[in-house]
């Protein structure tokens, strides 16, 4: 029994010392818990957060569609309906809006689009119910996919066979809402931009199209505001019982683009511009919504997608159709309008729309009743060119034949073009093969929407600020879903900035994509401007900087006094003190880091090659070909290169041999670069898979299936592969048998390559913050977010990390997508097996950690004795 209580004393003092430990080691910082939803699952439905996009797949029936569509974008459903409702400053405005969507438009839905509306609105309520103190009703769901059309009304003229007529309705919705300053009273004055090219005109024969929407608020012109268009950052993934598989950038709740960025599984591609003024409608034809979402899951050829425009036209919006065939190569564009239409199709061309309609019949249809009278236009019939007609047709021109995904870049990122833009699609044949694209959003030449620069007359809910988030190149996934969640508390523990540097800005703006290098007290670094700078880490200062071409994501190869980098103009080679450049070689786009072995670079090109070159005067060695664009960087052991290709394989090639030794087959393109270890080889892929194959001979020793795409580079550490996936989390995984050991969720997907430095592994996210985490334990040690993160429901705020961290002396450094690049603390430090031998502890640290346990161990003495008196 004596014994008994001693126990609880002891185990009371033990806690004790516990505690003062630990109080000893805390470092204070605040920390603010983070409620975003980033990924998440519904039935056969999932979503992803990745660069300002929200990726939502849905499938199934109608009405299951719906609902997980519904479900998995509750929150923001209810935050752009609360858009609209504030759009419109008088009370009954989104309830008069209702009523008309249901009264024109709803008996014109099919039942399959009946149905998958009802399932978004139960799937809202479901998740979260309640919206202004009503519940959200399939009503609202079909009022938010109209207000393109409703909106329009207003600017346009209803057309019944042989008179004109305006009902009460649209009297009475007019006045309430023109009364003030609002959307609805805007002149439509349509901003989009698009072209697609093919044939003769691009580099490779295929089709590449582009399309770009306008919502900044400029000069007081705009299409919607950037307030609604900031919420267009969905890319919708549907795959029906019925017709194709498609995949388009939308809004929350809707069931068609509303943007009109459209491509299929049947290889269509679909975009519009609207023609302006809008011209004459009729109630009789069937809407827009339904006509163009009939035309991208039903068509297989450009021939039904037209008929689908045509049939039942309802004239309420002029479009400018862009339409493309990567099976057969051919675009075609239809200009529509309720009386009249023209129809141009190539195999060998161009088209470009941006709002201004080309044919003379169709312009007459739009002009006849206008504002400015009946007349007034009609002697006025010759299409007069737009800056940004003028910009399009120039730009196409002087690329015509070298048009690629780059080139398309570099068309919507040039003013006028780009003056408004909140977001781009690119997409091309090859990577319509892997239902794939490019996308940035917000304003590709990355200027940030600042909020406050453009107030409202009266303050709104939710006006935030719509920052540039940066390129980024996705594919939908290629099998089933495997879903990963982990339930880690994710906190801010903010680490420790020591200092930062802006890279200059220039005319497509100054993104870091790669990763920065080191060497003694210089760091070395490219942007999206086309500049690599050598920046004194002392001063802070530049040292040189010199451009070699725009949209360089290239990571530096420093080898003695030469620095090896590629941008869109090929490879280059630089003086390492200087920045004079000492040769270049003209190939595709290089985007991957070169690999310099026995004084020859090897480097991937965007052309489809690897490219063997000499190091000392550029002179070509060989090239090997793939069938298509190289993102990742080659790695070379035992004189056998490996290297990854959008085309799905993975290749051995023999470097002095020149030839193929083997290739690896996945299911969609490999974006990641490789590593070896133990004659293994370690690579993601688009298809979802970590694979490990024996390099030897090519054969697969086992697979790890994430969420999503894998495009960040593994990394090796203590038998351990460590790896981001575009399913924002990041993963641990046993080097031998593919196991997890551990993973950690972030808010967005992760395309930075991790490294591993003092017990820690560093790598950035999407979502906008660095992270440092326990390499052991998967635990999160501290994070930071330099500027804009995703936080709460707005997950087009942020600014992106994709650069790969270097970390050295006890300091991280790393590029952001705002065009800095920055040092951090990195709370660590890196011991090797020789300071393990020779470690010494502080004195204060052996003061810390005696005296407490001398005090307790004086205590418990002098506590025992007095109980050992009392019992005597």
């Amino acid at each position: 029994m004596k014994e008994m209580k001693k126990l609880p004393v002891i185990a009371i003092l033990l806690i004790l010392f516990s505690t003062i430990f630990i109080t000893g080691n805390t470092t204070g910082e605040q920390k603010i818990n983070i409620n975003t939803i980033s990924s998440e699952q519904c039935e056969k439905g999932y979503r992803y957060n990745t660069h300002g996009w929200i990726y939502l797949h849905i499938e199934g029936k109608p009405y299951e569609r719906g609902y997980q569509h519904g479900y998995l974008l509750a929150d923001e459903i209810v935050d752009i309906i609360g858009r609209w409702r504030a759009m419109f400053p008088q009370k009954f405005a989104w309830q008069m809006l209702k009523i008309d969507a249901m009264r024109l438009f709803w008996r014109k839905y099919p039942d399959e689009y009946q149905q998958e509306i009802k399932g978004i609105s139960d799937g809202v309520k479901a998740k979260i119910g309640k919206n202004a103190g009503s519940s959200v009703d399939y009503k609202d769901i079909l009022t938010l996919n109209e207000m393109y059309e409703s909106l329009s009304r207003f600017r346009g003229y209803s057309v019944y066979p042989f008179r004109i007529r305006n009902s009460w309705w649209f009297s009475l919705l007019y006045r309430l809402i023109s009364n003030s300053k609002s959307l609805a009273e805007t002149p439509h004055l349509g901003k989009c931009s698009t072209f697609l090219a093919t044939g003769d005109s691009t580099k490779d024969g295929g089709i590449v199209a582009g399309h770009s929407t306008f919502g900044w608020k400029h000069k007081g012109e705009y299409w919607w505001h950037t307030y609604i268009c900031g919420r267009w950052n969905v890319l919708l993934d549907i795959k029906p019982t019925k017709g194709n598989r498609m995949l388009f950038s939308t809004s929350p709740g809707l069931i068609w683009s509303d943007e009109d960025y459209y491509q299929n599984e049947a290889g269509l591609i679909l975009m519009e511009t609207t023609l302006s003024p809008l011209g004459p409608w009729t109630r009789f034809g069937d809407p827009i919504v339904v006509r163009a979402r009939k035309a991208i899951q039903y068509s297989d050829s450009i021939d039904e997608m037209v008929d689908f425009f045509l049939k039942k036209n309802n004239g309420l919006m002029a479009n400018d159709w862009l339409m493309g065939d990567t099976k057969t190569g051919e675009i075609a564009s239809l200009e529509l309008t309720l009386r009249h239409h023209s129809l141009e199709r190539t195999k060998n061309g161009f088209f470009w729309s941006c709002n201004n309609a080309k044919s003379d019949k169709v312009r007459w249809v739009l002009n006849s009743f206008t504002r400015l009278g009946i007349f007034g236009r009609i002697l006025k019939r010759d299409f007069e060119p737009s800056p940004r007609d003028i910009k399009f047709e120039e730009l196409l021109t002087e690329y015509n034949g070298e048009i690629d995904v780059d080139i398309a870049k570099k068309i919507l990122s040039t003013h006028p073009i780009v003056s408004a833009s909140t977001d781009c699609k690119i997409t091309s044949t090859k990577l319509i093969d892997n239902f794939g694209l490019w996308v940035f959003m917000g304003k590709p030449e990355g200027t940030d929407f600042i909020a406050e620069d453009f107030p409202f007359t009266k303050s709104k809910p939710r006006y935030t600020d719509f920052p540039a988030c940066g390129w980024v190149q996705i594919f939908s996934p290629s099998g089933p879903l495997h879903f990963k969640s982990d339930n880690k508390h994710m906190e801010n523990n903010k680490g420790k900035l020591l200092w930062e540097h802006e890279s200059a800005i220039g005319e497509f703006g100054n993104a870091i994509y790669s990763a920065p290098m080191k060497i003694e007290d210089v760091i070395y670094t490219t942007s999206w401007n086309g500049n690599i700078s050598a920046v004194d880490i002392s001063s802070k200062n530049f040292i040189w900087e010199t451009n070699i071409g725009w949209s360089s994501s290239s990571s530096p190869t420093i080898v003695k006094d030469i620095i090896y980098v590629g941008s869109s103009e090929g490879l280059h080679a630089l003086d390492k003190y200087s920045g004079e450049i000492l040769w270049n070689f003209k190939m595709g786009a290089v985007s991957s880091k070169p690999v310099f072995v026995n004084g020859i670079v090897y480097c991937g090109s965007h052309d489809g090659k690897i490219y063997a070159i000499n190091s000392k005067n550029g002179d070509l060695e060989w090239t090997f070909e793939t069938n298509d664009e190289i993102y990742g960087s080659p790695v070379v052991k035992d004189d056998v290169l490996f290297v990854g290709s959008n085309d799905g394989y993975l290749y051995a090639i023999d470097i002095k041999d020149e030839e193929l030794k083997w290739k690896f087959k996945t299911d969609r393109p490999i974006v990641s670069s490789s590593i070896i270890f133990n004659k293994n080889l370690y690579f993601g892929s688009w298809d979802s898979n970590l694979y490990s194959i024996d390099a030897d001979s090519g054969e697969l020793k086992w697979k790890y299936t994430t969420g999503w795409g894998i495009d960040s580079t593994p990394t090796f550490f203590d038998d351990t592969i460590y790896v981001g996936s575009e399913d924002t989390n990041f993963y641990a995984i046993d080097a031998e048998d593919g196991t997890l050991k551990w993973m950690f969720p972030t808010n967005g997907g992760i395309q930075s390559s991790p490294t591993v430095y003092g017990g820690f592994v560093f790598f950035g996210s999407s979502d906008g913050k660095l992270y440092a985490v326990n390499a052991i334990s998967g635990d999160l040690e501290w994070s930071i977010a330099p500027d804009y993160f995703i936080e709460g429901i707005y997950n087009y705020i942020t600014k992106p990390i994709v650069s790969s961290p270097f970390v050295d002396e006890g300091k991280v450094y790393v590029g952001s997508t705002n065009g800095n690049f920055y040092c951090f603390d990195a709370r660590t430090i890196e011991i090797s097996k020789s300071d393990k031998e020779d470690i010494t502890v502080p004195i204060d640290t052996w003061l810390f950690l005696i005296i407490p346990l001398l005090i307790i161990i004086l205590i418990t003495g002098l506590y025992l004795n007095l109980i050992g008196r009392k019992n005597s």
